[in-house]
């Protein structure tokens, strides 16, 4: 008899040897190996990657101040606002359609008995939407005469740009900027978006001035 001969059934005396309990133990064991010959790692979450545009600006119709916006936006102006008593305010909502984000602004005229008043309760509503999140204070004067603060908030997924523009004389204008649905995610993945309206913000405030 053949030496391979002789060992193979000496192999096969031994596993007949060998308990069912343990002859299933080792066939599971094997089969184990073949299904995770890698280690499984979790895979980093994926977020929609959005995509910006470059703006060109086009001033608001009827508007109470000269007010340019991206002319990607759409626009809703009016002349009603039910938590704001002073006569002759008015608001104005610019949408982006592409990133799912409106920025609220409201035009308020005021006098120098009120100004100070709506300055501070302005102040206050921008502090209390960015919560307790680091911040970005950007300050601009335009050669029209309008002091302007911008708001930066980029851990902020619902308020994360702010705006105070006023001439100290007739009007105080202030916005804010919302994400919409699914336009609140990563702050890695909204900050393009934070950005471009960023860019789109500074050069309204920068043209802002009397009609």
């Amino acid at each position: 008899m053949s030496k391979v001969s002789r060992k193979h059934n000496t192999f096969t005396a031994f596993v007949a040897m060998l308990p069912v309990w343990l002859l299933a133990i080792l066939c599971a064991s094997v089969l184990c190996d073949c299904k995770n010959n890698s280690a499984d790692t979790p895979r980093r979450k994926a977020y929609p990657r959005i995509v910006t545009h470059d703006s060109s600006f086009v001033a608001v119709a009827n508007a109470p101040l000269h007010f340019e916006i991206s002319d990607i936006a759409q626009i809703t102006l009016d002349t009603v606002i039910a938590n704001e008593k002073r006569e002759g305010t008015r608001w104005l909502n610019v949408f982006y359609n592409q990133y799912n984000a409106t920025i609220h602004c409201t035009f308020t005229p005021v006098d120098d008995s009120t100004i100070d008043d709506i300055l501070e309760n302005r102040s206050e509503r921008m502090a209390l939407n960015a919560g307790n999140h680091t911040s970005e204070l950007l300050e601009l004067t335009n050669a029209n005469g309008f002091a302007s603060q911008i708001l930066v908030t980029e851990e902020s997924n619902t308020t994360p740009l702010q705006f105070i523009s006023t001439d100290n004389k007739k009007w105080v204008v202030s916005g804010a900027l919302y994400l919409n649905g699914e336009s609140k995610s990563n702050v890695d993945s909204i900050r393009p978006v934070i950005n471009v309206i960023k860019r789109d913000i500074i050069h309204t405030l920068k043209m802002i001035n009397k009609p």
